[in-house]
């Protein structure tokens, strides 16, 4: 019996001995990732190697968030993180180079994130209340367009917190979410007949209908009876040679666009977008001039809606 508990024992300094206790995976191994966050880092001397383990969790936390950058939390954030250990493994004679370890208290992080957070919630929270004293879907949108850069920074916010926090879990999520609702619902309900009329005009369409969508407001075919605004684009095709650049398949496309409103039977915008492409096949220079105008028409349609929308 004392014979096997030797062999245990022996058994078990071999075991311990066989771990090298200097590397990096063993020494944040003894912290509890719940509670911290940990990064590490690696320079000659120690002094540098503390502050590049700083510079990887700062370059960590905007790799996995990079809207993050215009957050002026994160440098209080990395306030609070502290280098809490730096060591040379010994074992590895030709490496010279000291190892540190930044920590960060995942605690500290949300309570640091909690307060823009509440902020702009109560911002969120009283132009909401706007939004839901009439059920006129013109009414309002004011309010509305006004939450949109604060529901982009709430978002920033919360990518930190959950990328930071403890069980990896947004702050106040439902609460953000429904105002997140009435905003989403409220852009939803105006619906915007789309027409683009002349030949090869999918393309135009295509591009007309993803700007509009991407605004918030539902585009719908141009005999829905509840469209309240429409987008109306005349595109016409000129194929031509290029006598300057000989080989070369020219294709120029223009389109005029007017913008109306529906209930009130008036149009409020008109412009003309022009481009032109020259490829090696006439089928793809009219695409891409197509696209061209498309793009063009695209940010001139997003622009006009907005500043028309924002006056209702």
């Amino acid at each position: 019996m004392k014979k096997a508990i030797v062999l245990l024992g022996a058994l078990g300094l071999c075991a311990c001995a066989g771990i090298n206790k200097n590397t990096v995976s063993y020494q944040m191994s003894k912290y509890d990732q719940h509670a911290y966050y940990v990064v590490a880092g690696e320079e000659a001397d120690k002094t540098a190697a503390g502050q590049n383990a700083l510079d990887n969790m700062h370059q960590s936390l905007l790799q996995n968030v990079p809207d993050a950058r215009e957050l002026s939390q994160i440098k209080d954030i990395m306030a609070n993180a502290r280098v809490d250990k730096v060591w040379r493994d010994k074992s590895q004679k030709k490496t010279k180079n000291y190892f540190a370890l930044a920590v960060l208290k995942r605690d500290t992080a949300e309570l640091i994130l909690q307060v823009p957070a509440n902020a702009l919630d109560a911002r969120l929270g009283a132009l909401a209340t706007q939004l839901q004293a009439t059920q006129d879907k013109f009414a309002g949108l004011r309010a509305a367009f006004a939450m949109k850069p604060l529901i982009a920074r709430r978002n920033v916010v919360q990518d930190v917190y959950v990328f930071l926090s403890q069980d990896h879990a947004g702050y106040e999520t439902e609460r953000f979410e429904n105002l997140k609702k009435l905003y989403n619902d409220r852009l939803a309900a105006v619906k915007v007949a789309a027409v683009v009329r002349g030949e090869e005009n999918a393309v135009l369409l295509s591009r007309i209908v993803d700007a509009v969508n991407q605004m918030g407001l539902s585009t719908v075919s141009p005999q829905d009876p509840s469209a309240l605004l429409s987008v109306e684009a005349d595109a016409k095709v000129d194929g031509y040679g290029s006598e300057r650049l000989k080989g070369l398949q020219w294709a120029a496309t223009s389109a005029a666009v007017s913008l109306r409103d529906l209930q009130e039977g008036t149009t409020f915008a008109r412009f003309n977008v022009y481009d032109r492409a020259g490829t090696g096949r006439q089928a793809d220079s009219l695409r891409k001039s197509m696209e061209g105008v498309g793009d063009k028409a695209s940010v001139e349609i997003v622009k006009r809606l907005t500043d028309y929308l924002k006056t209702k």
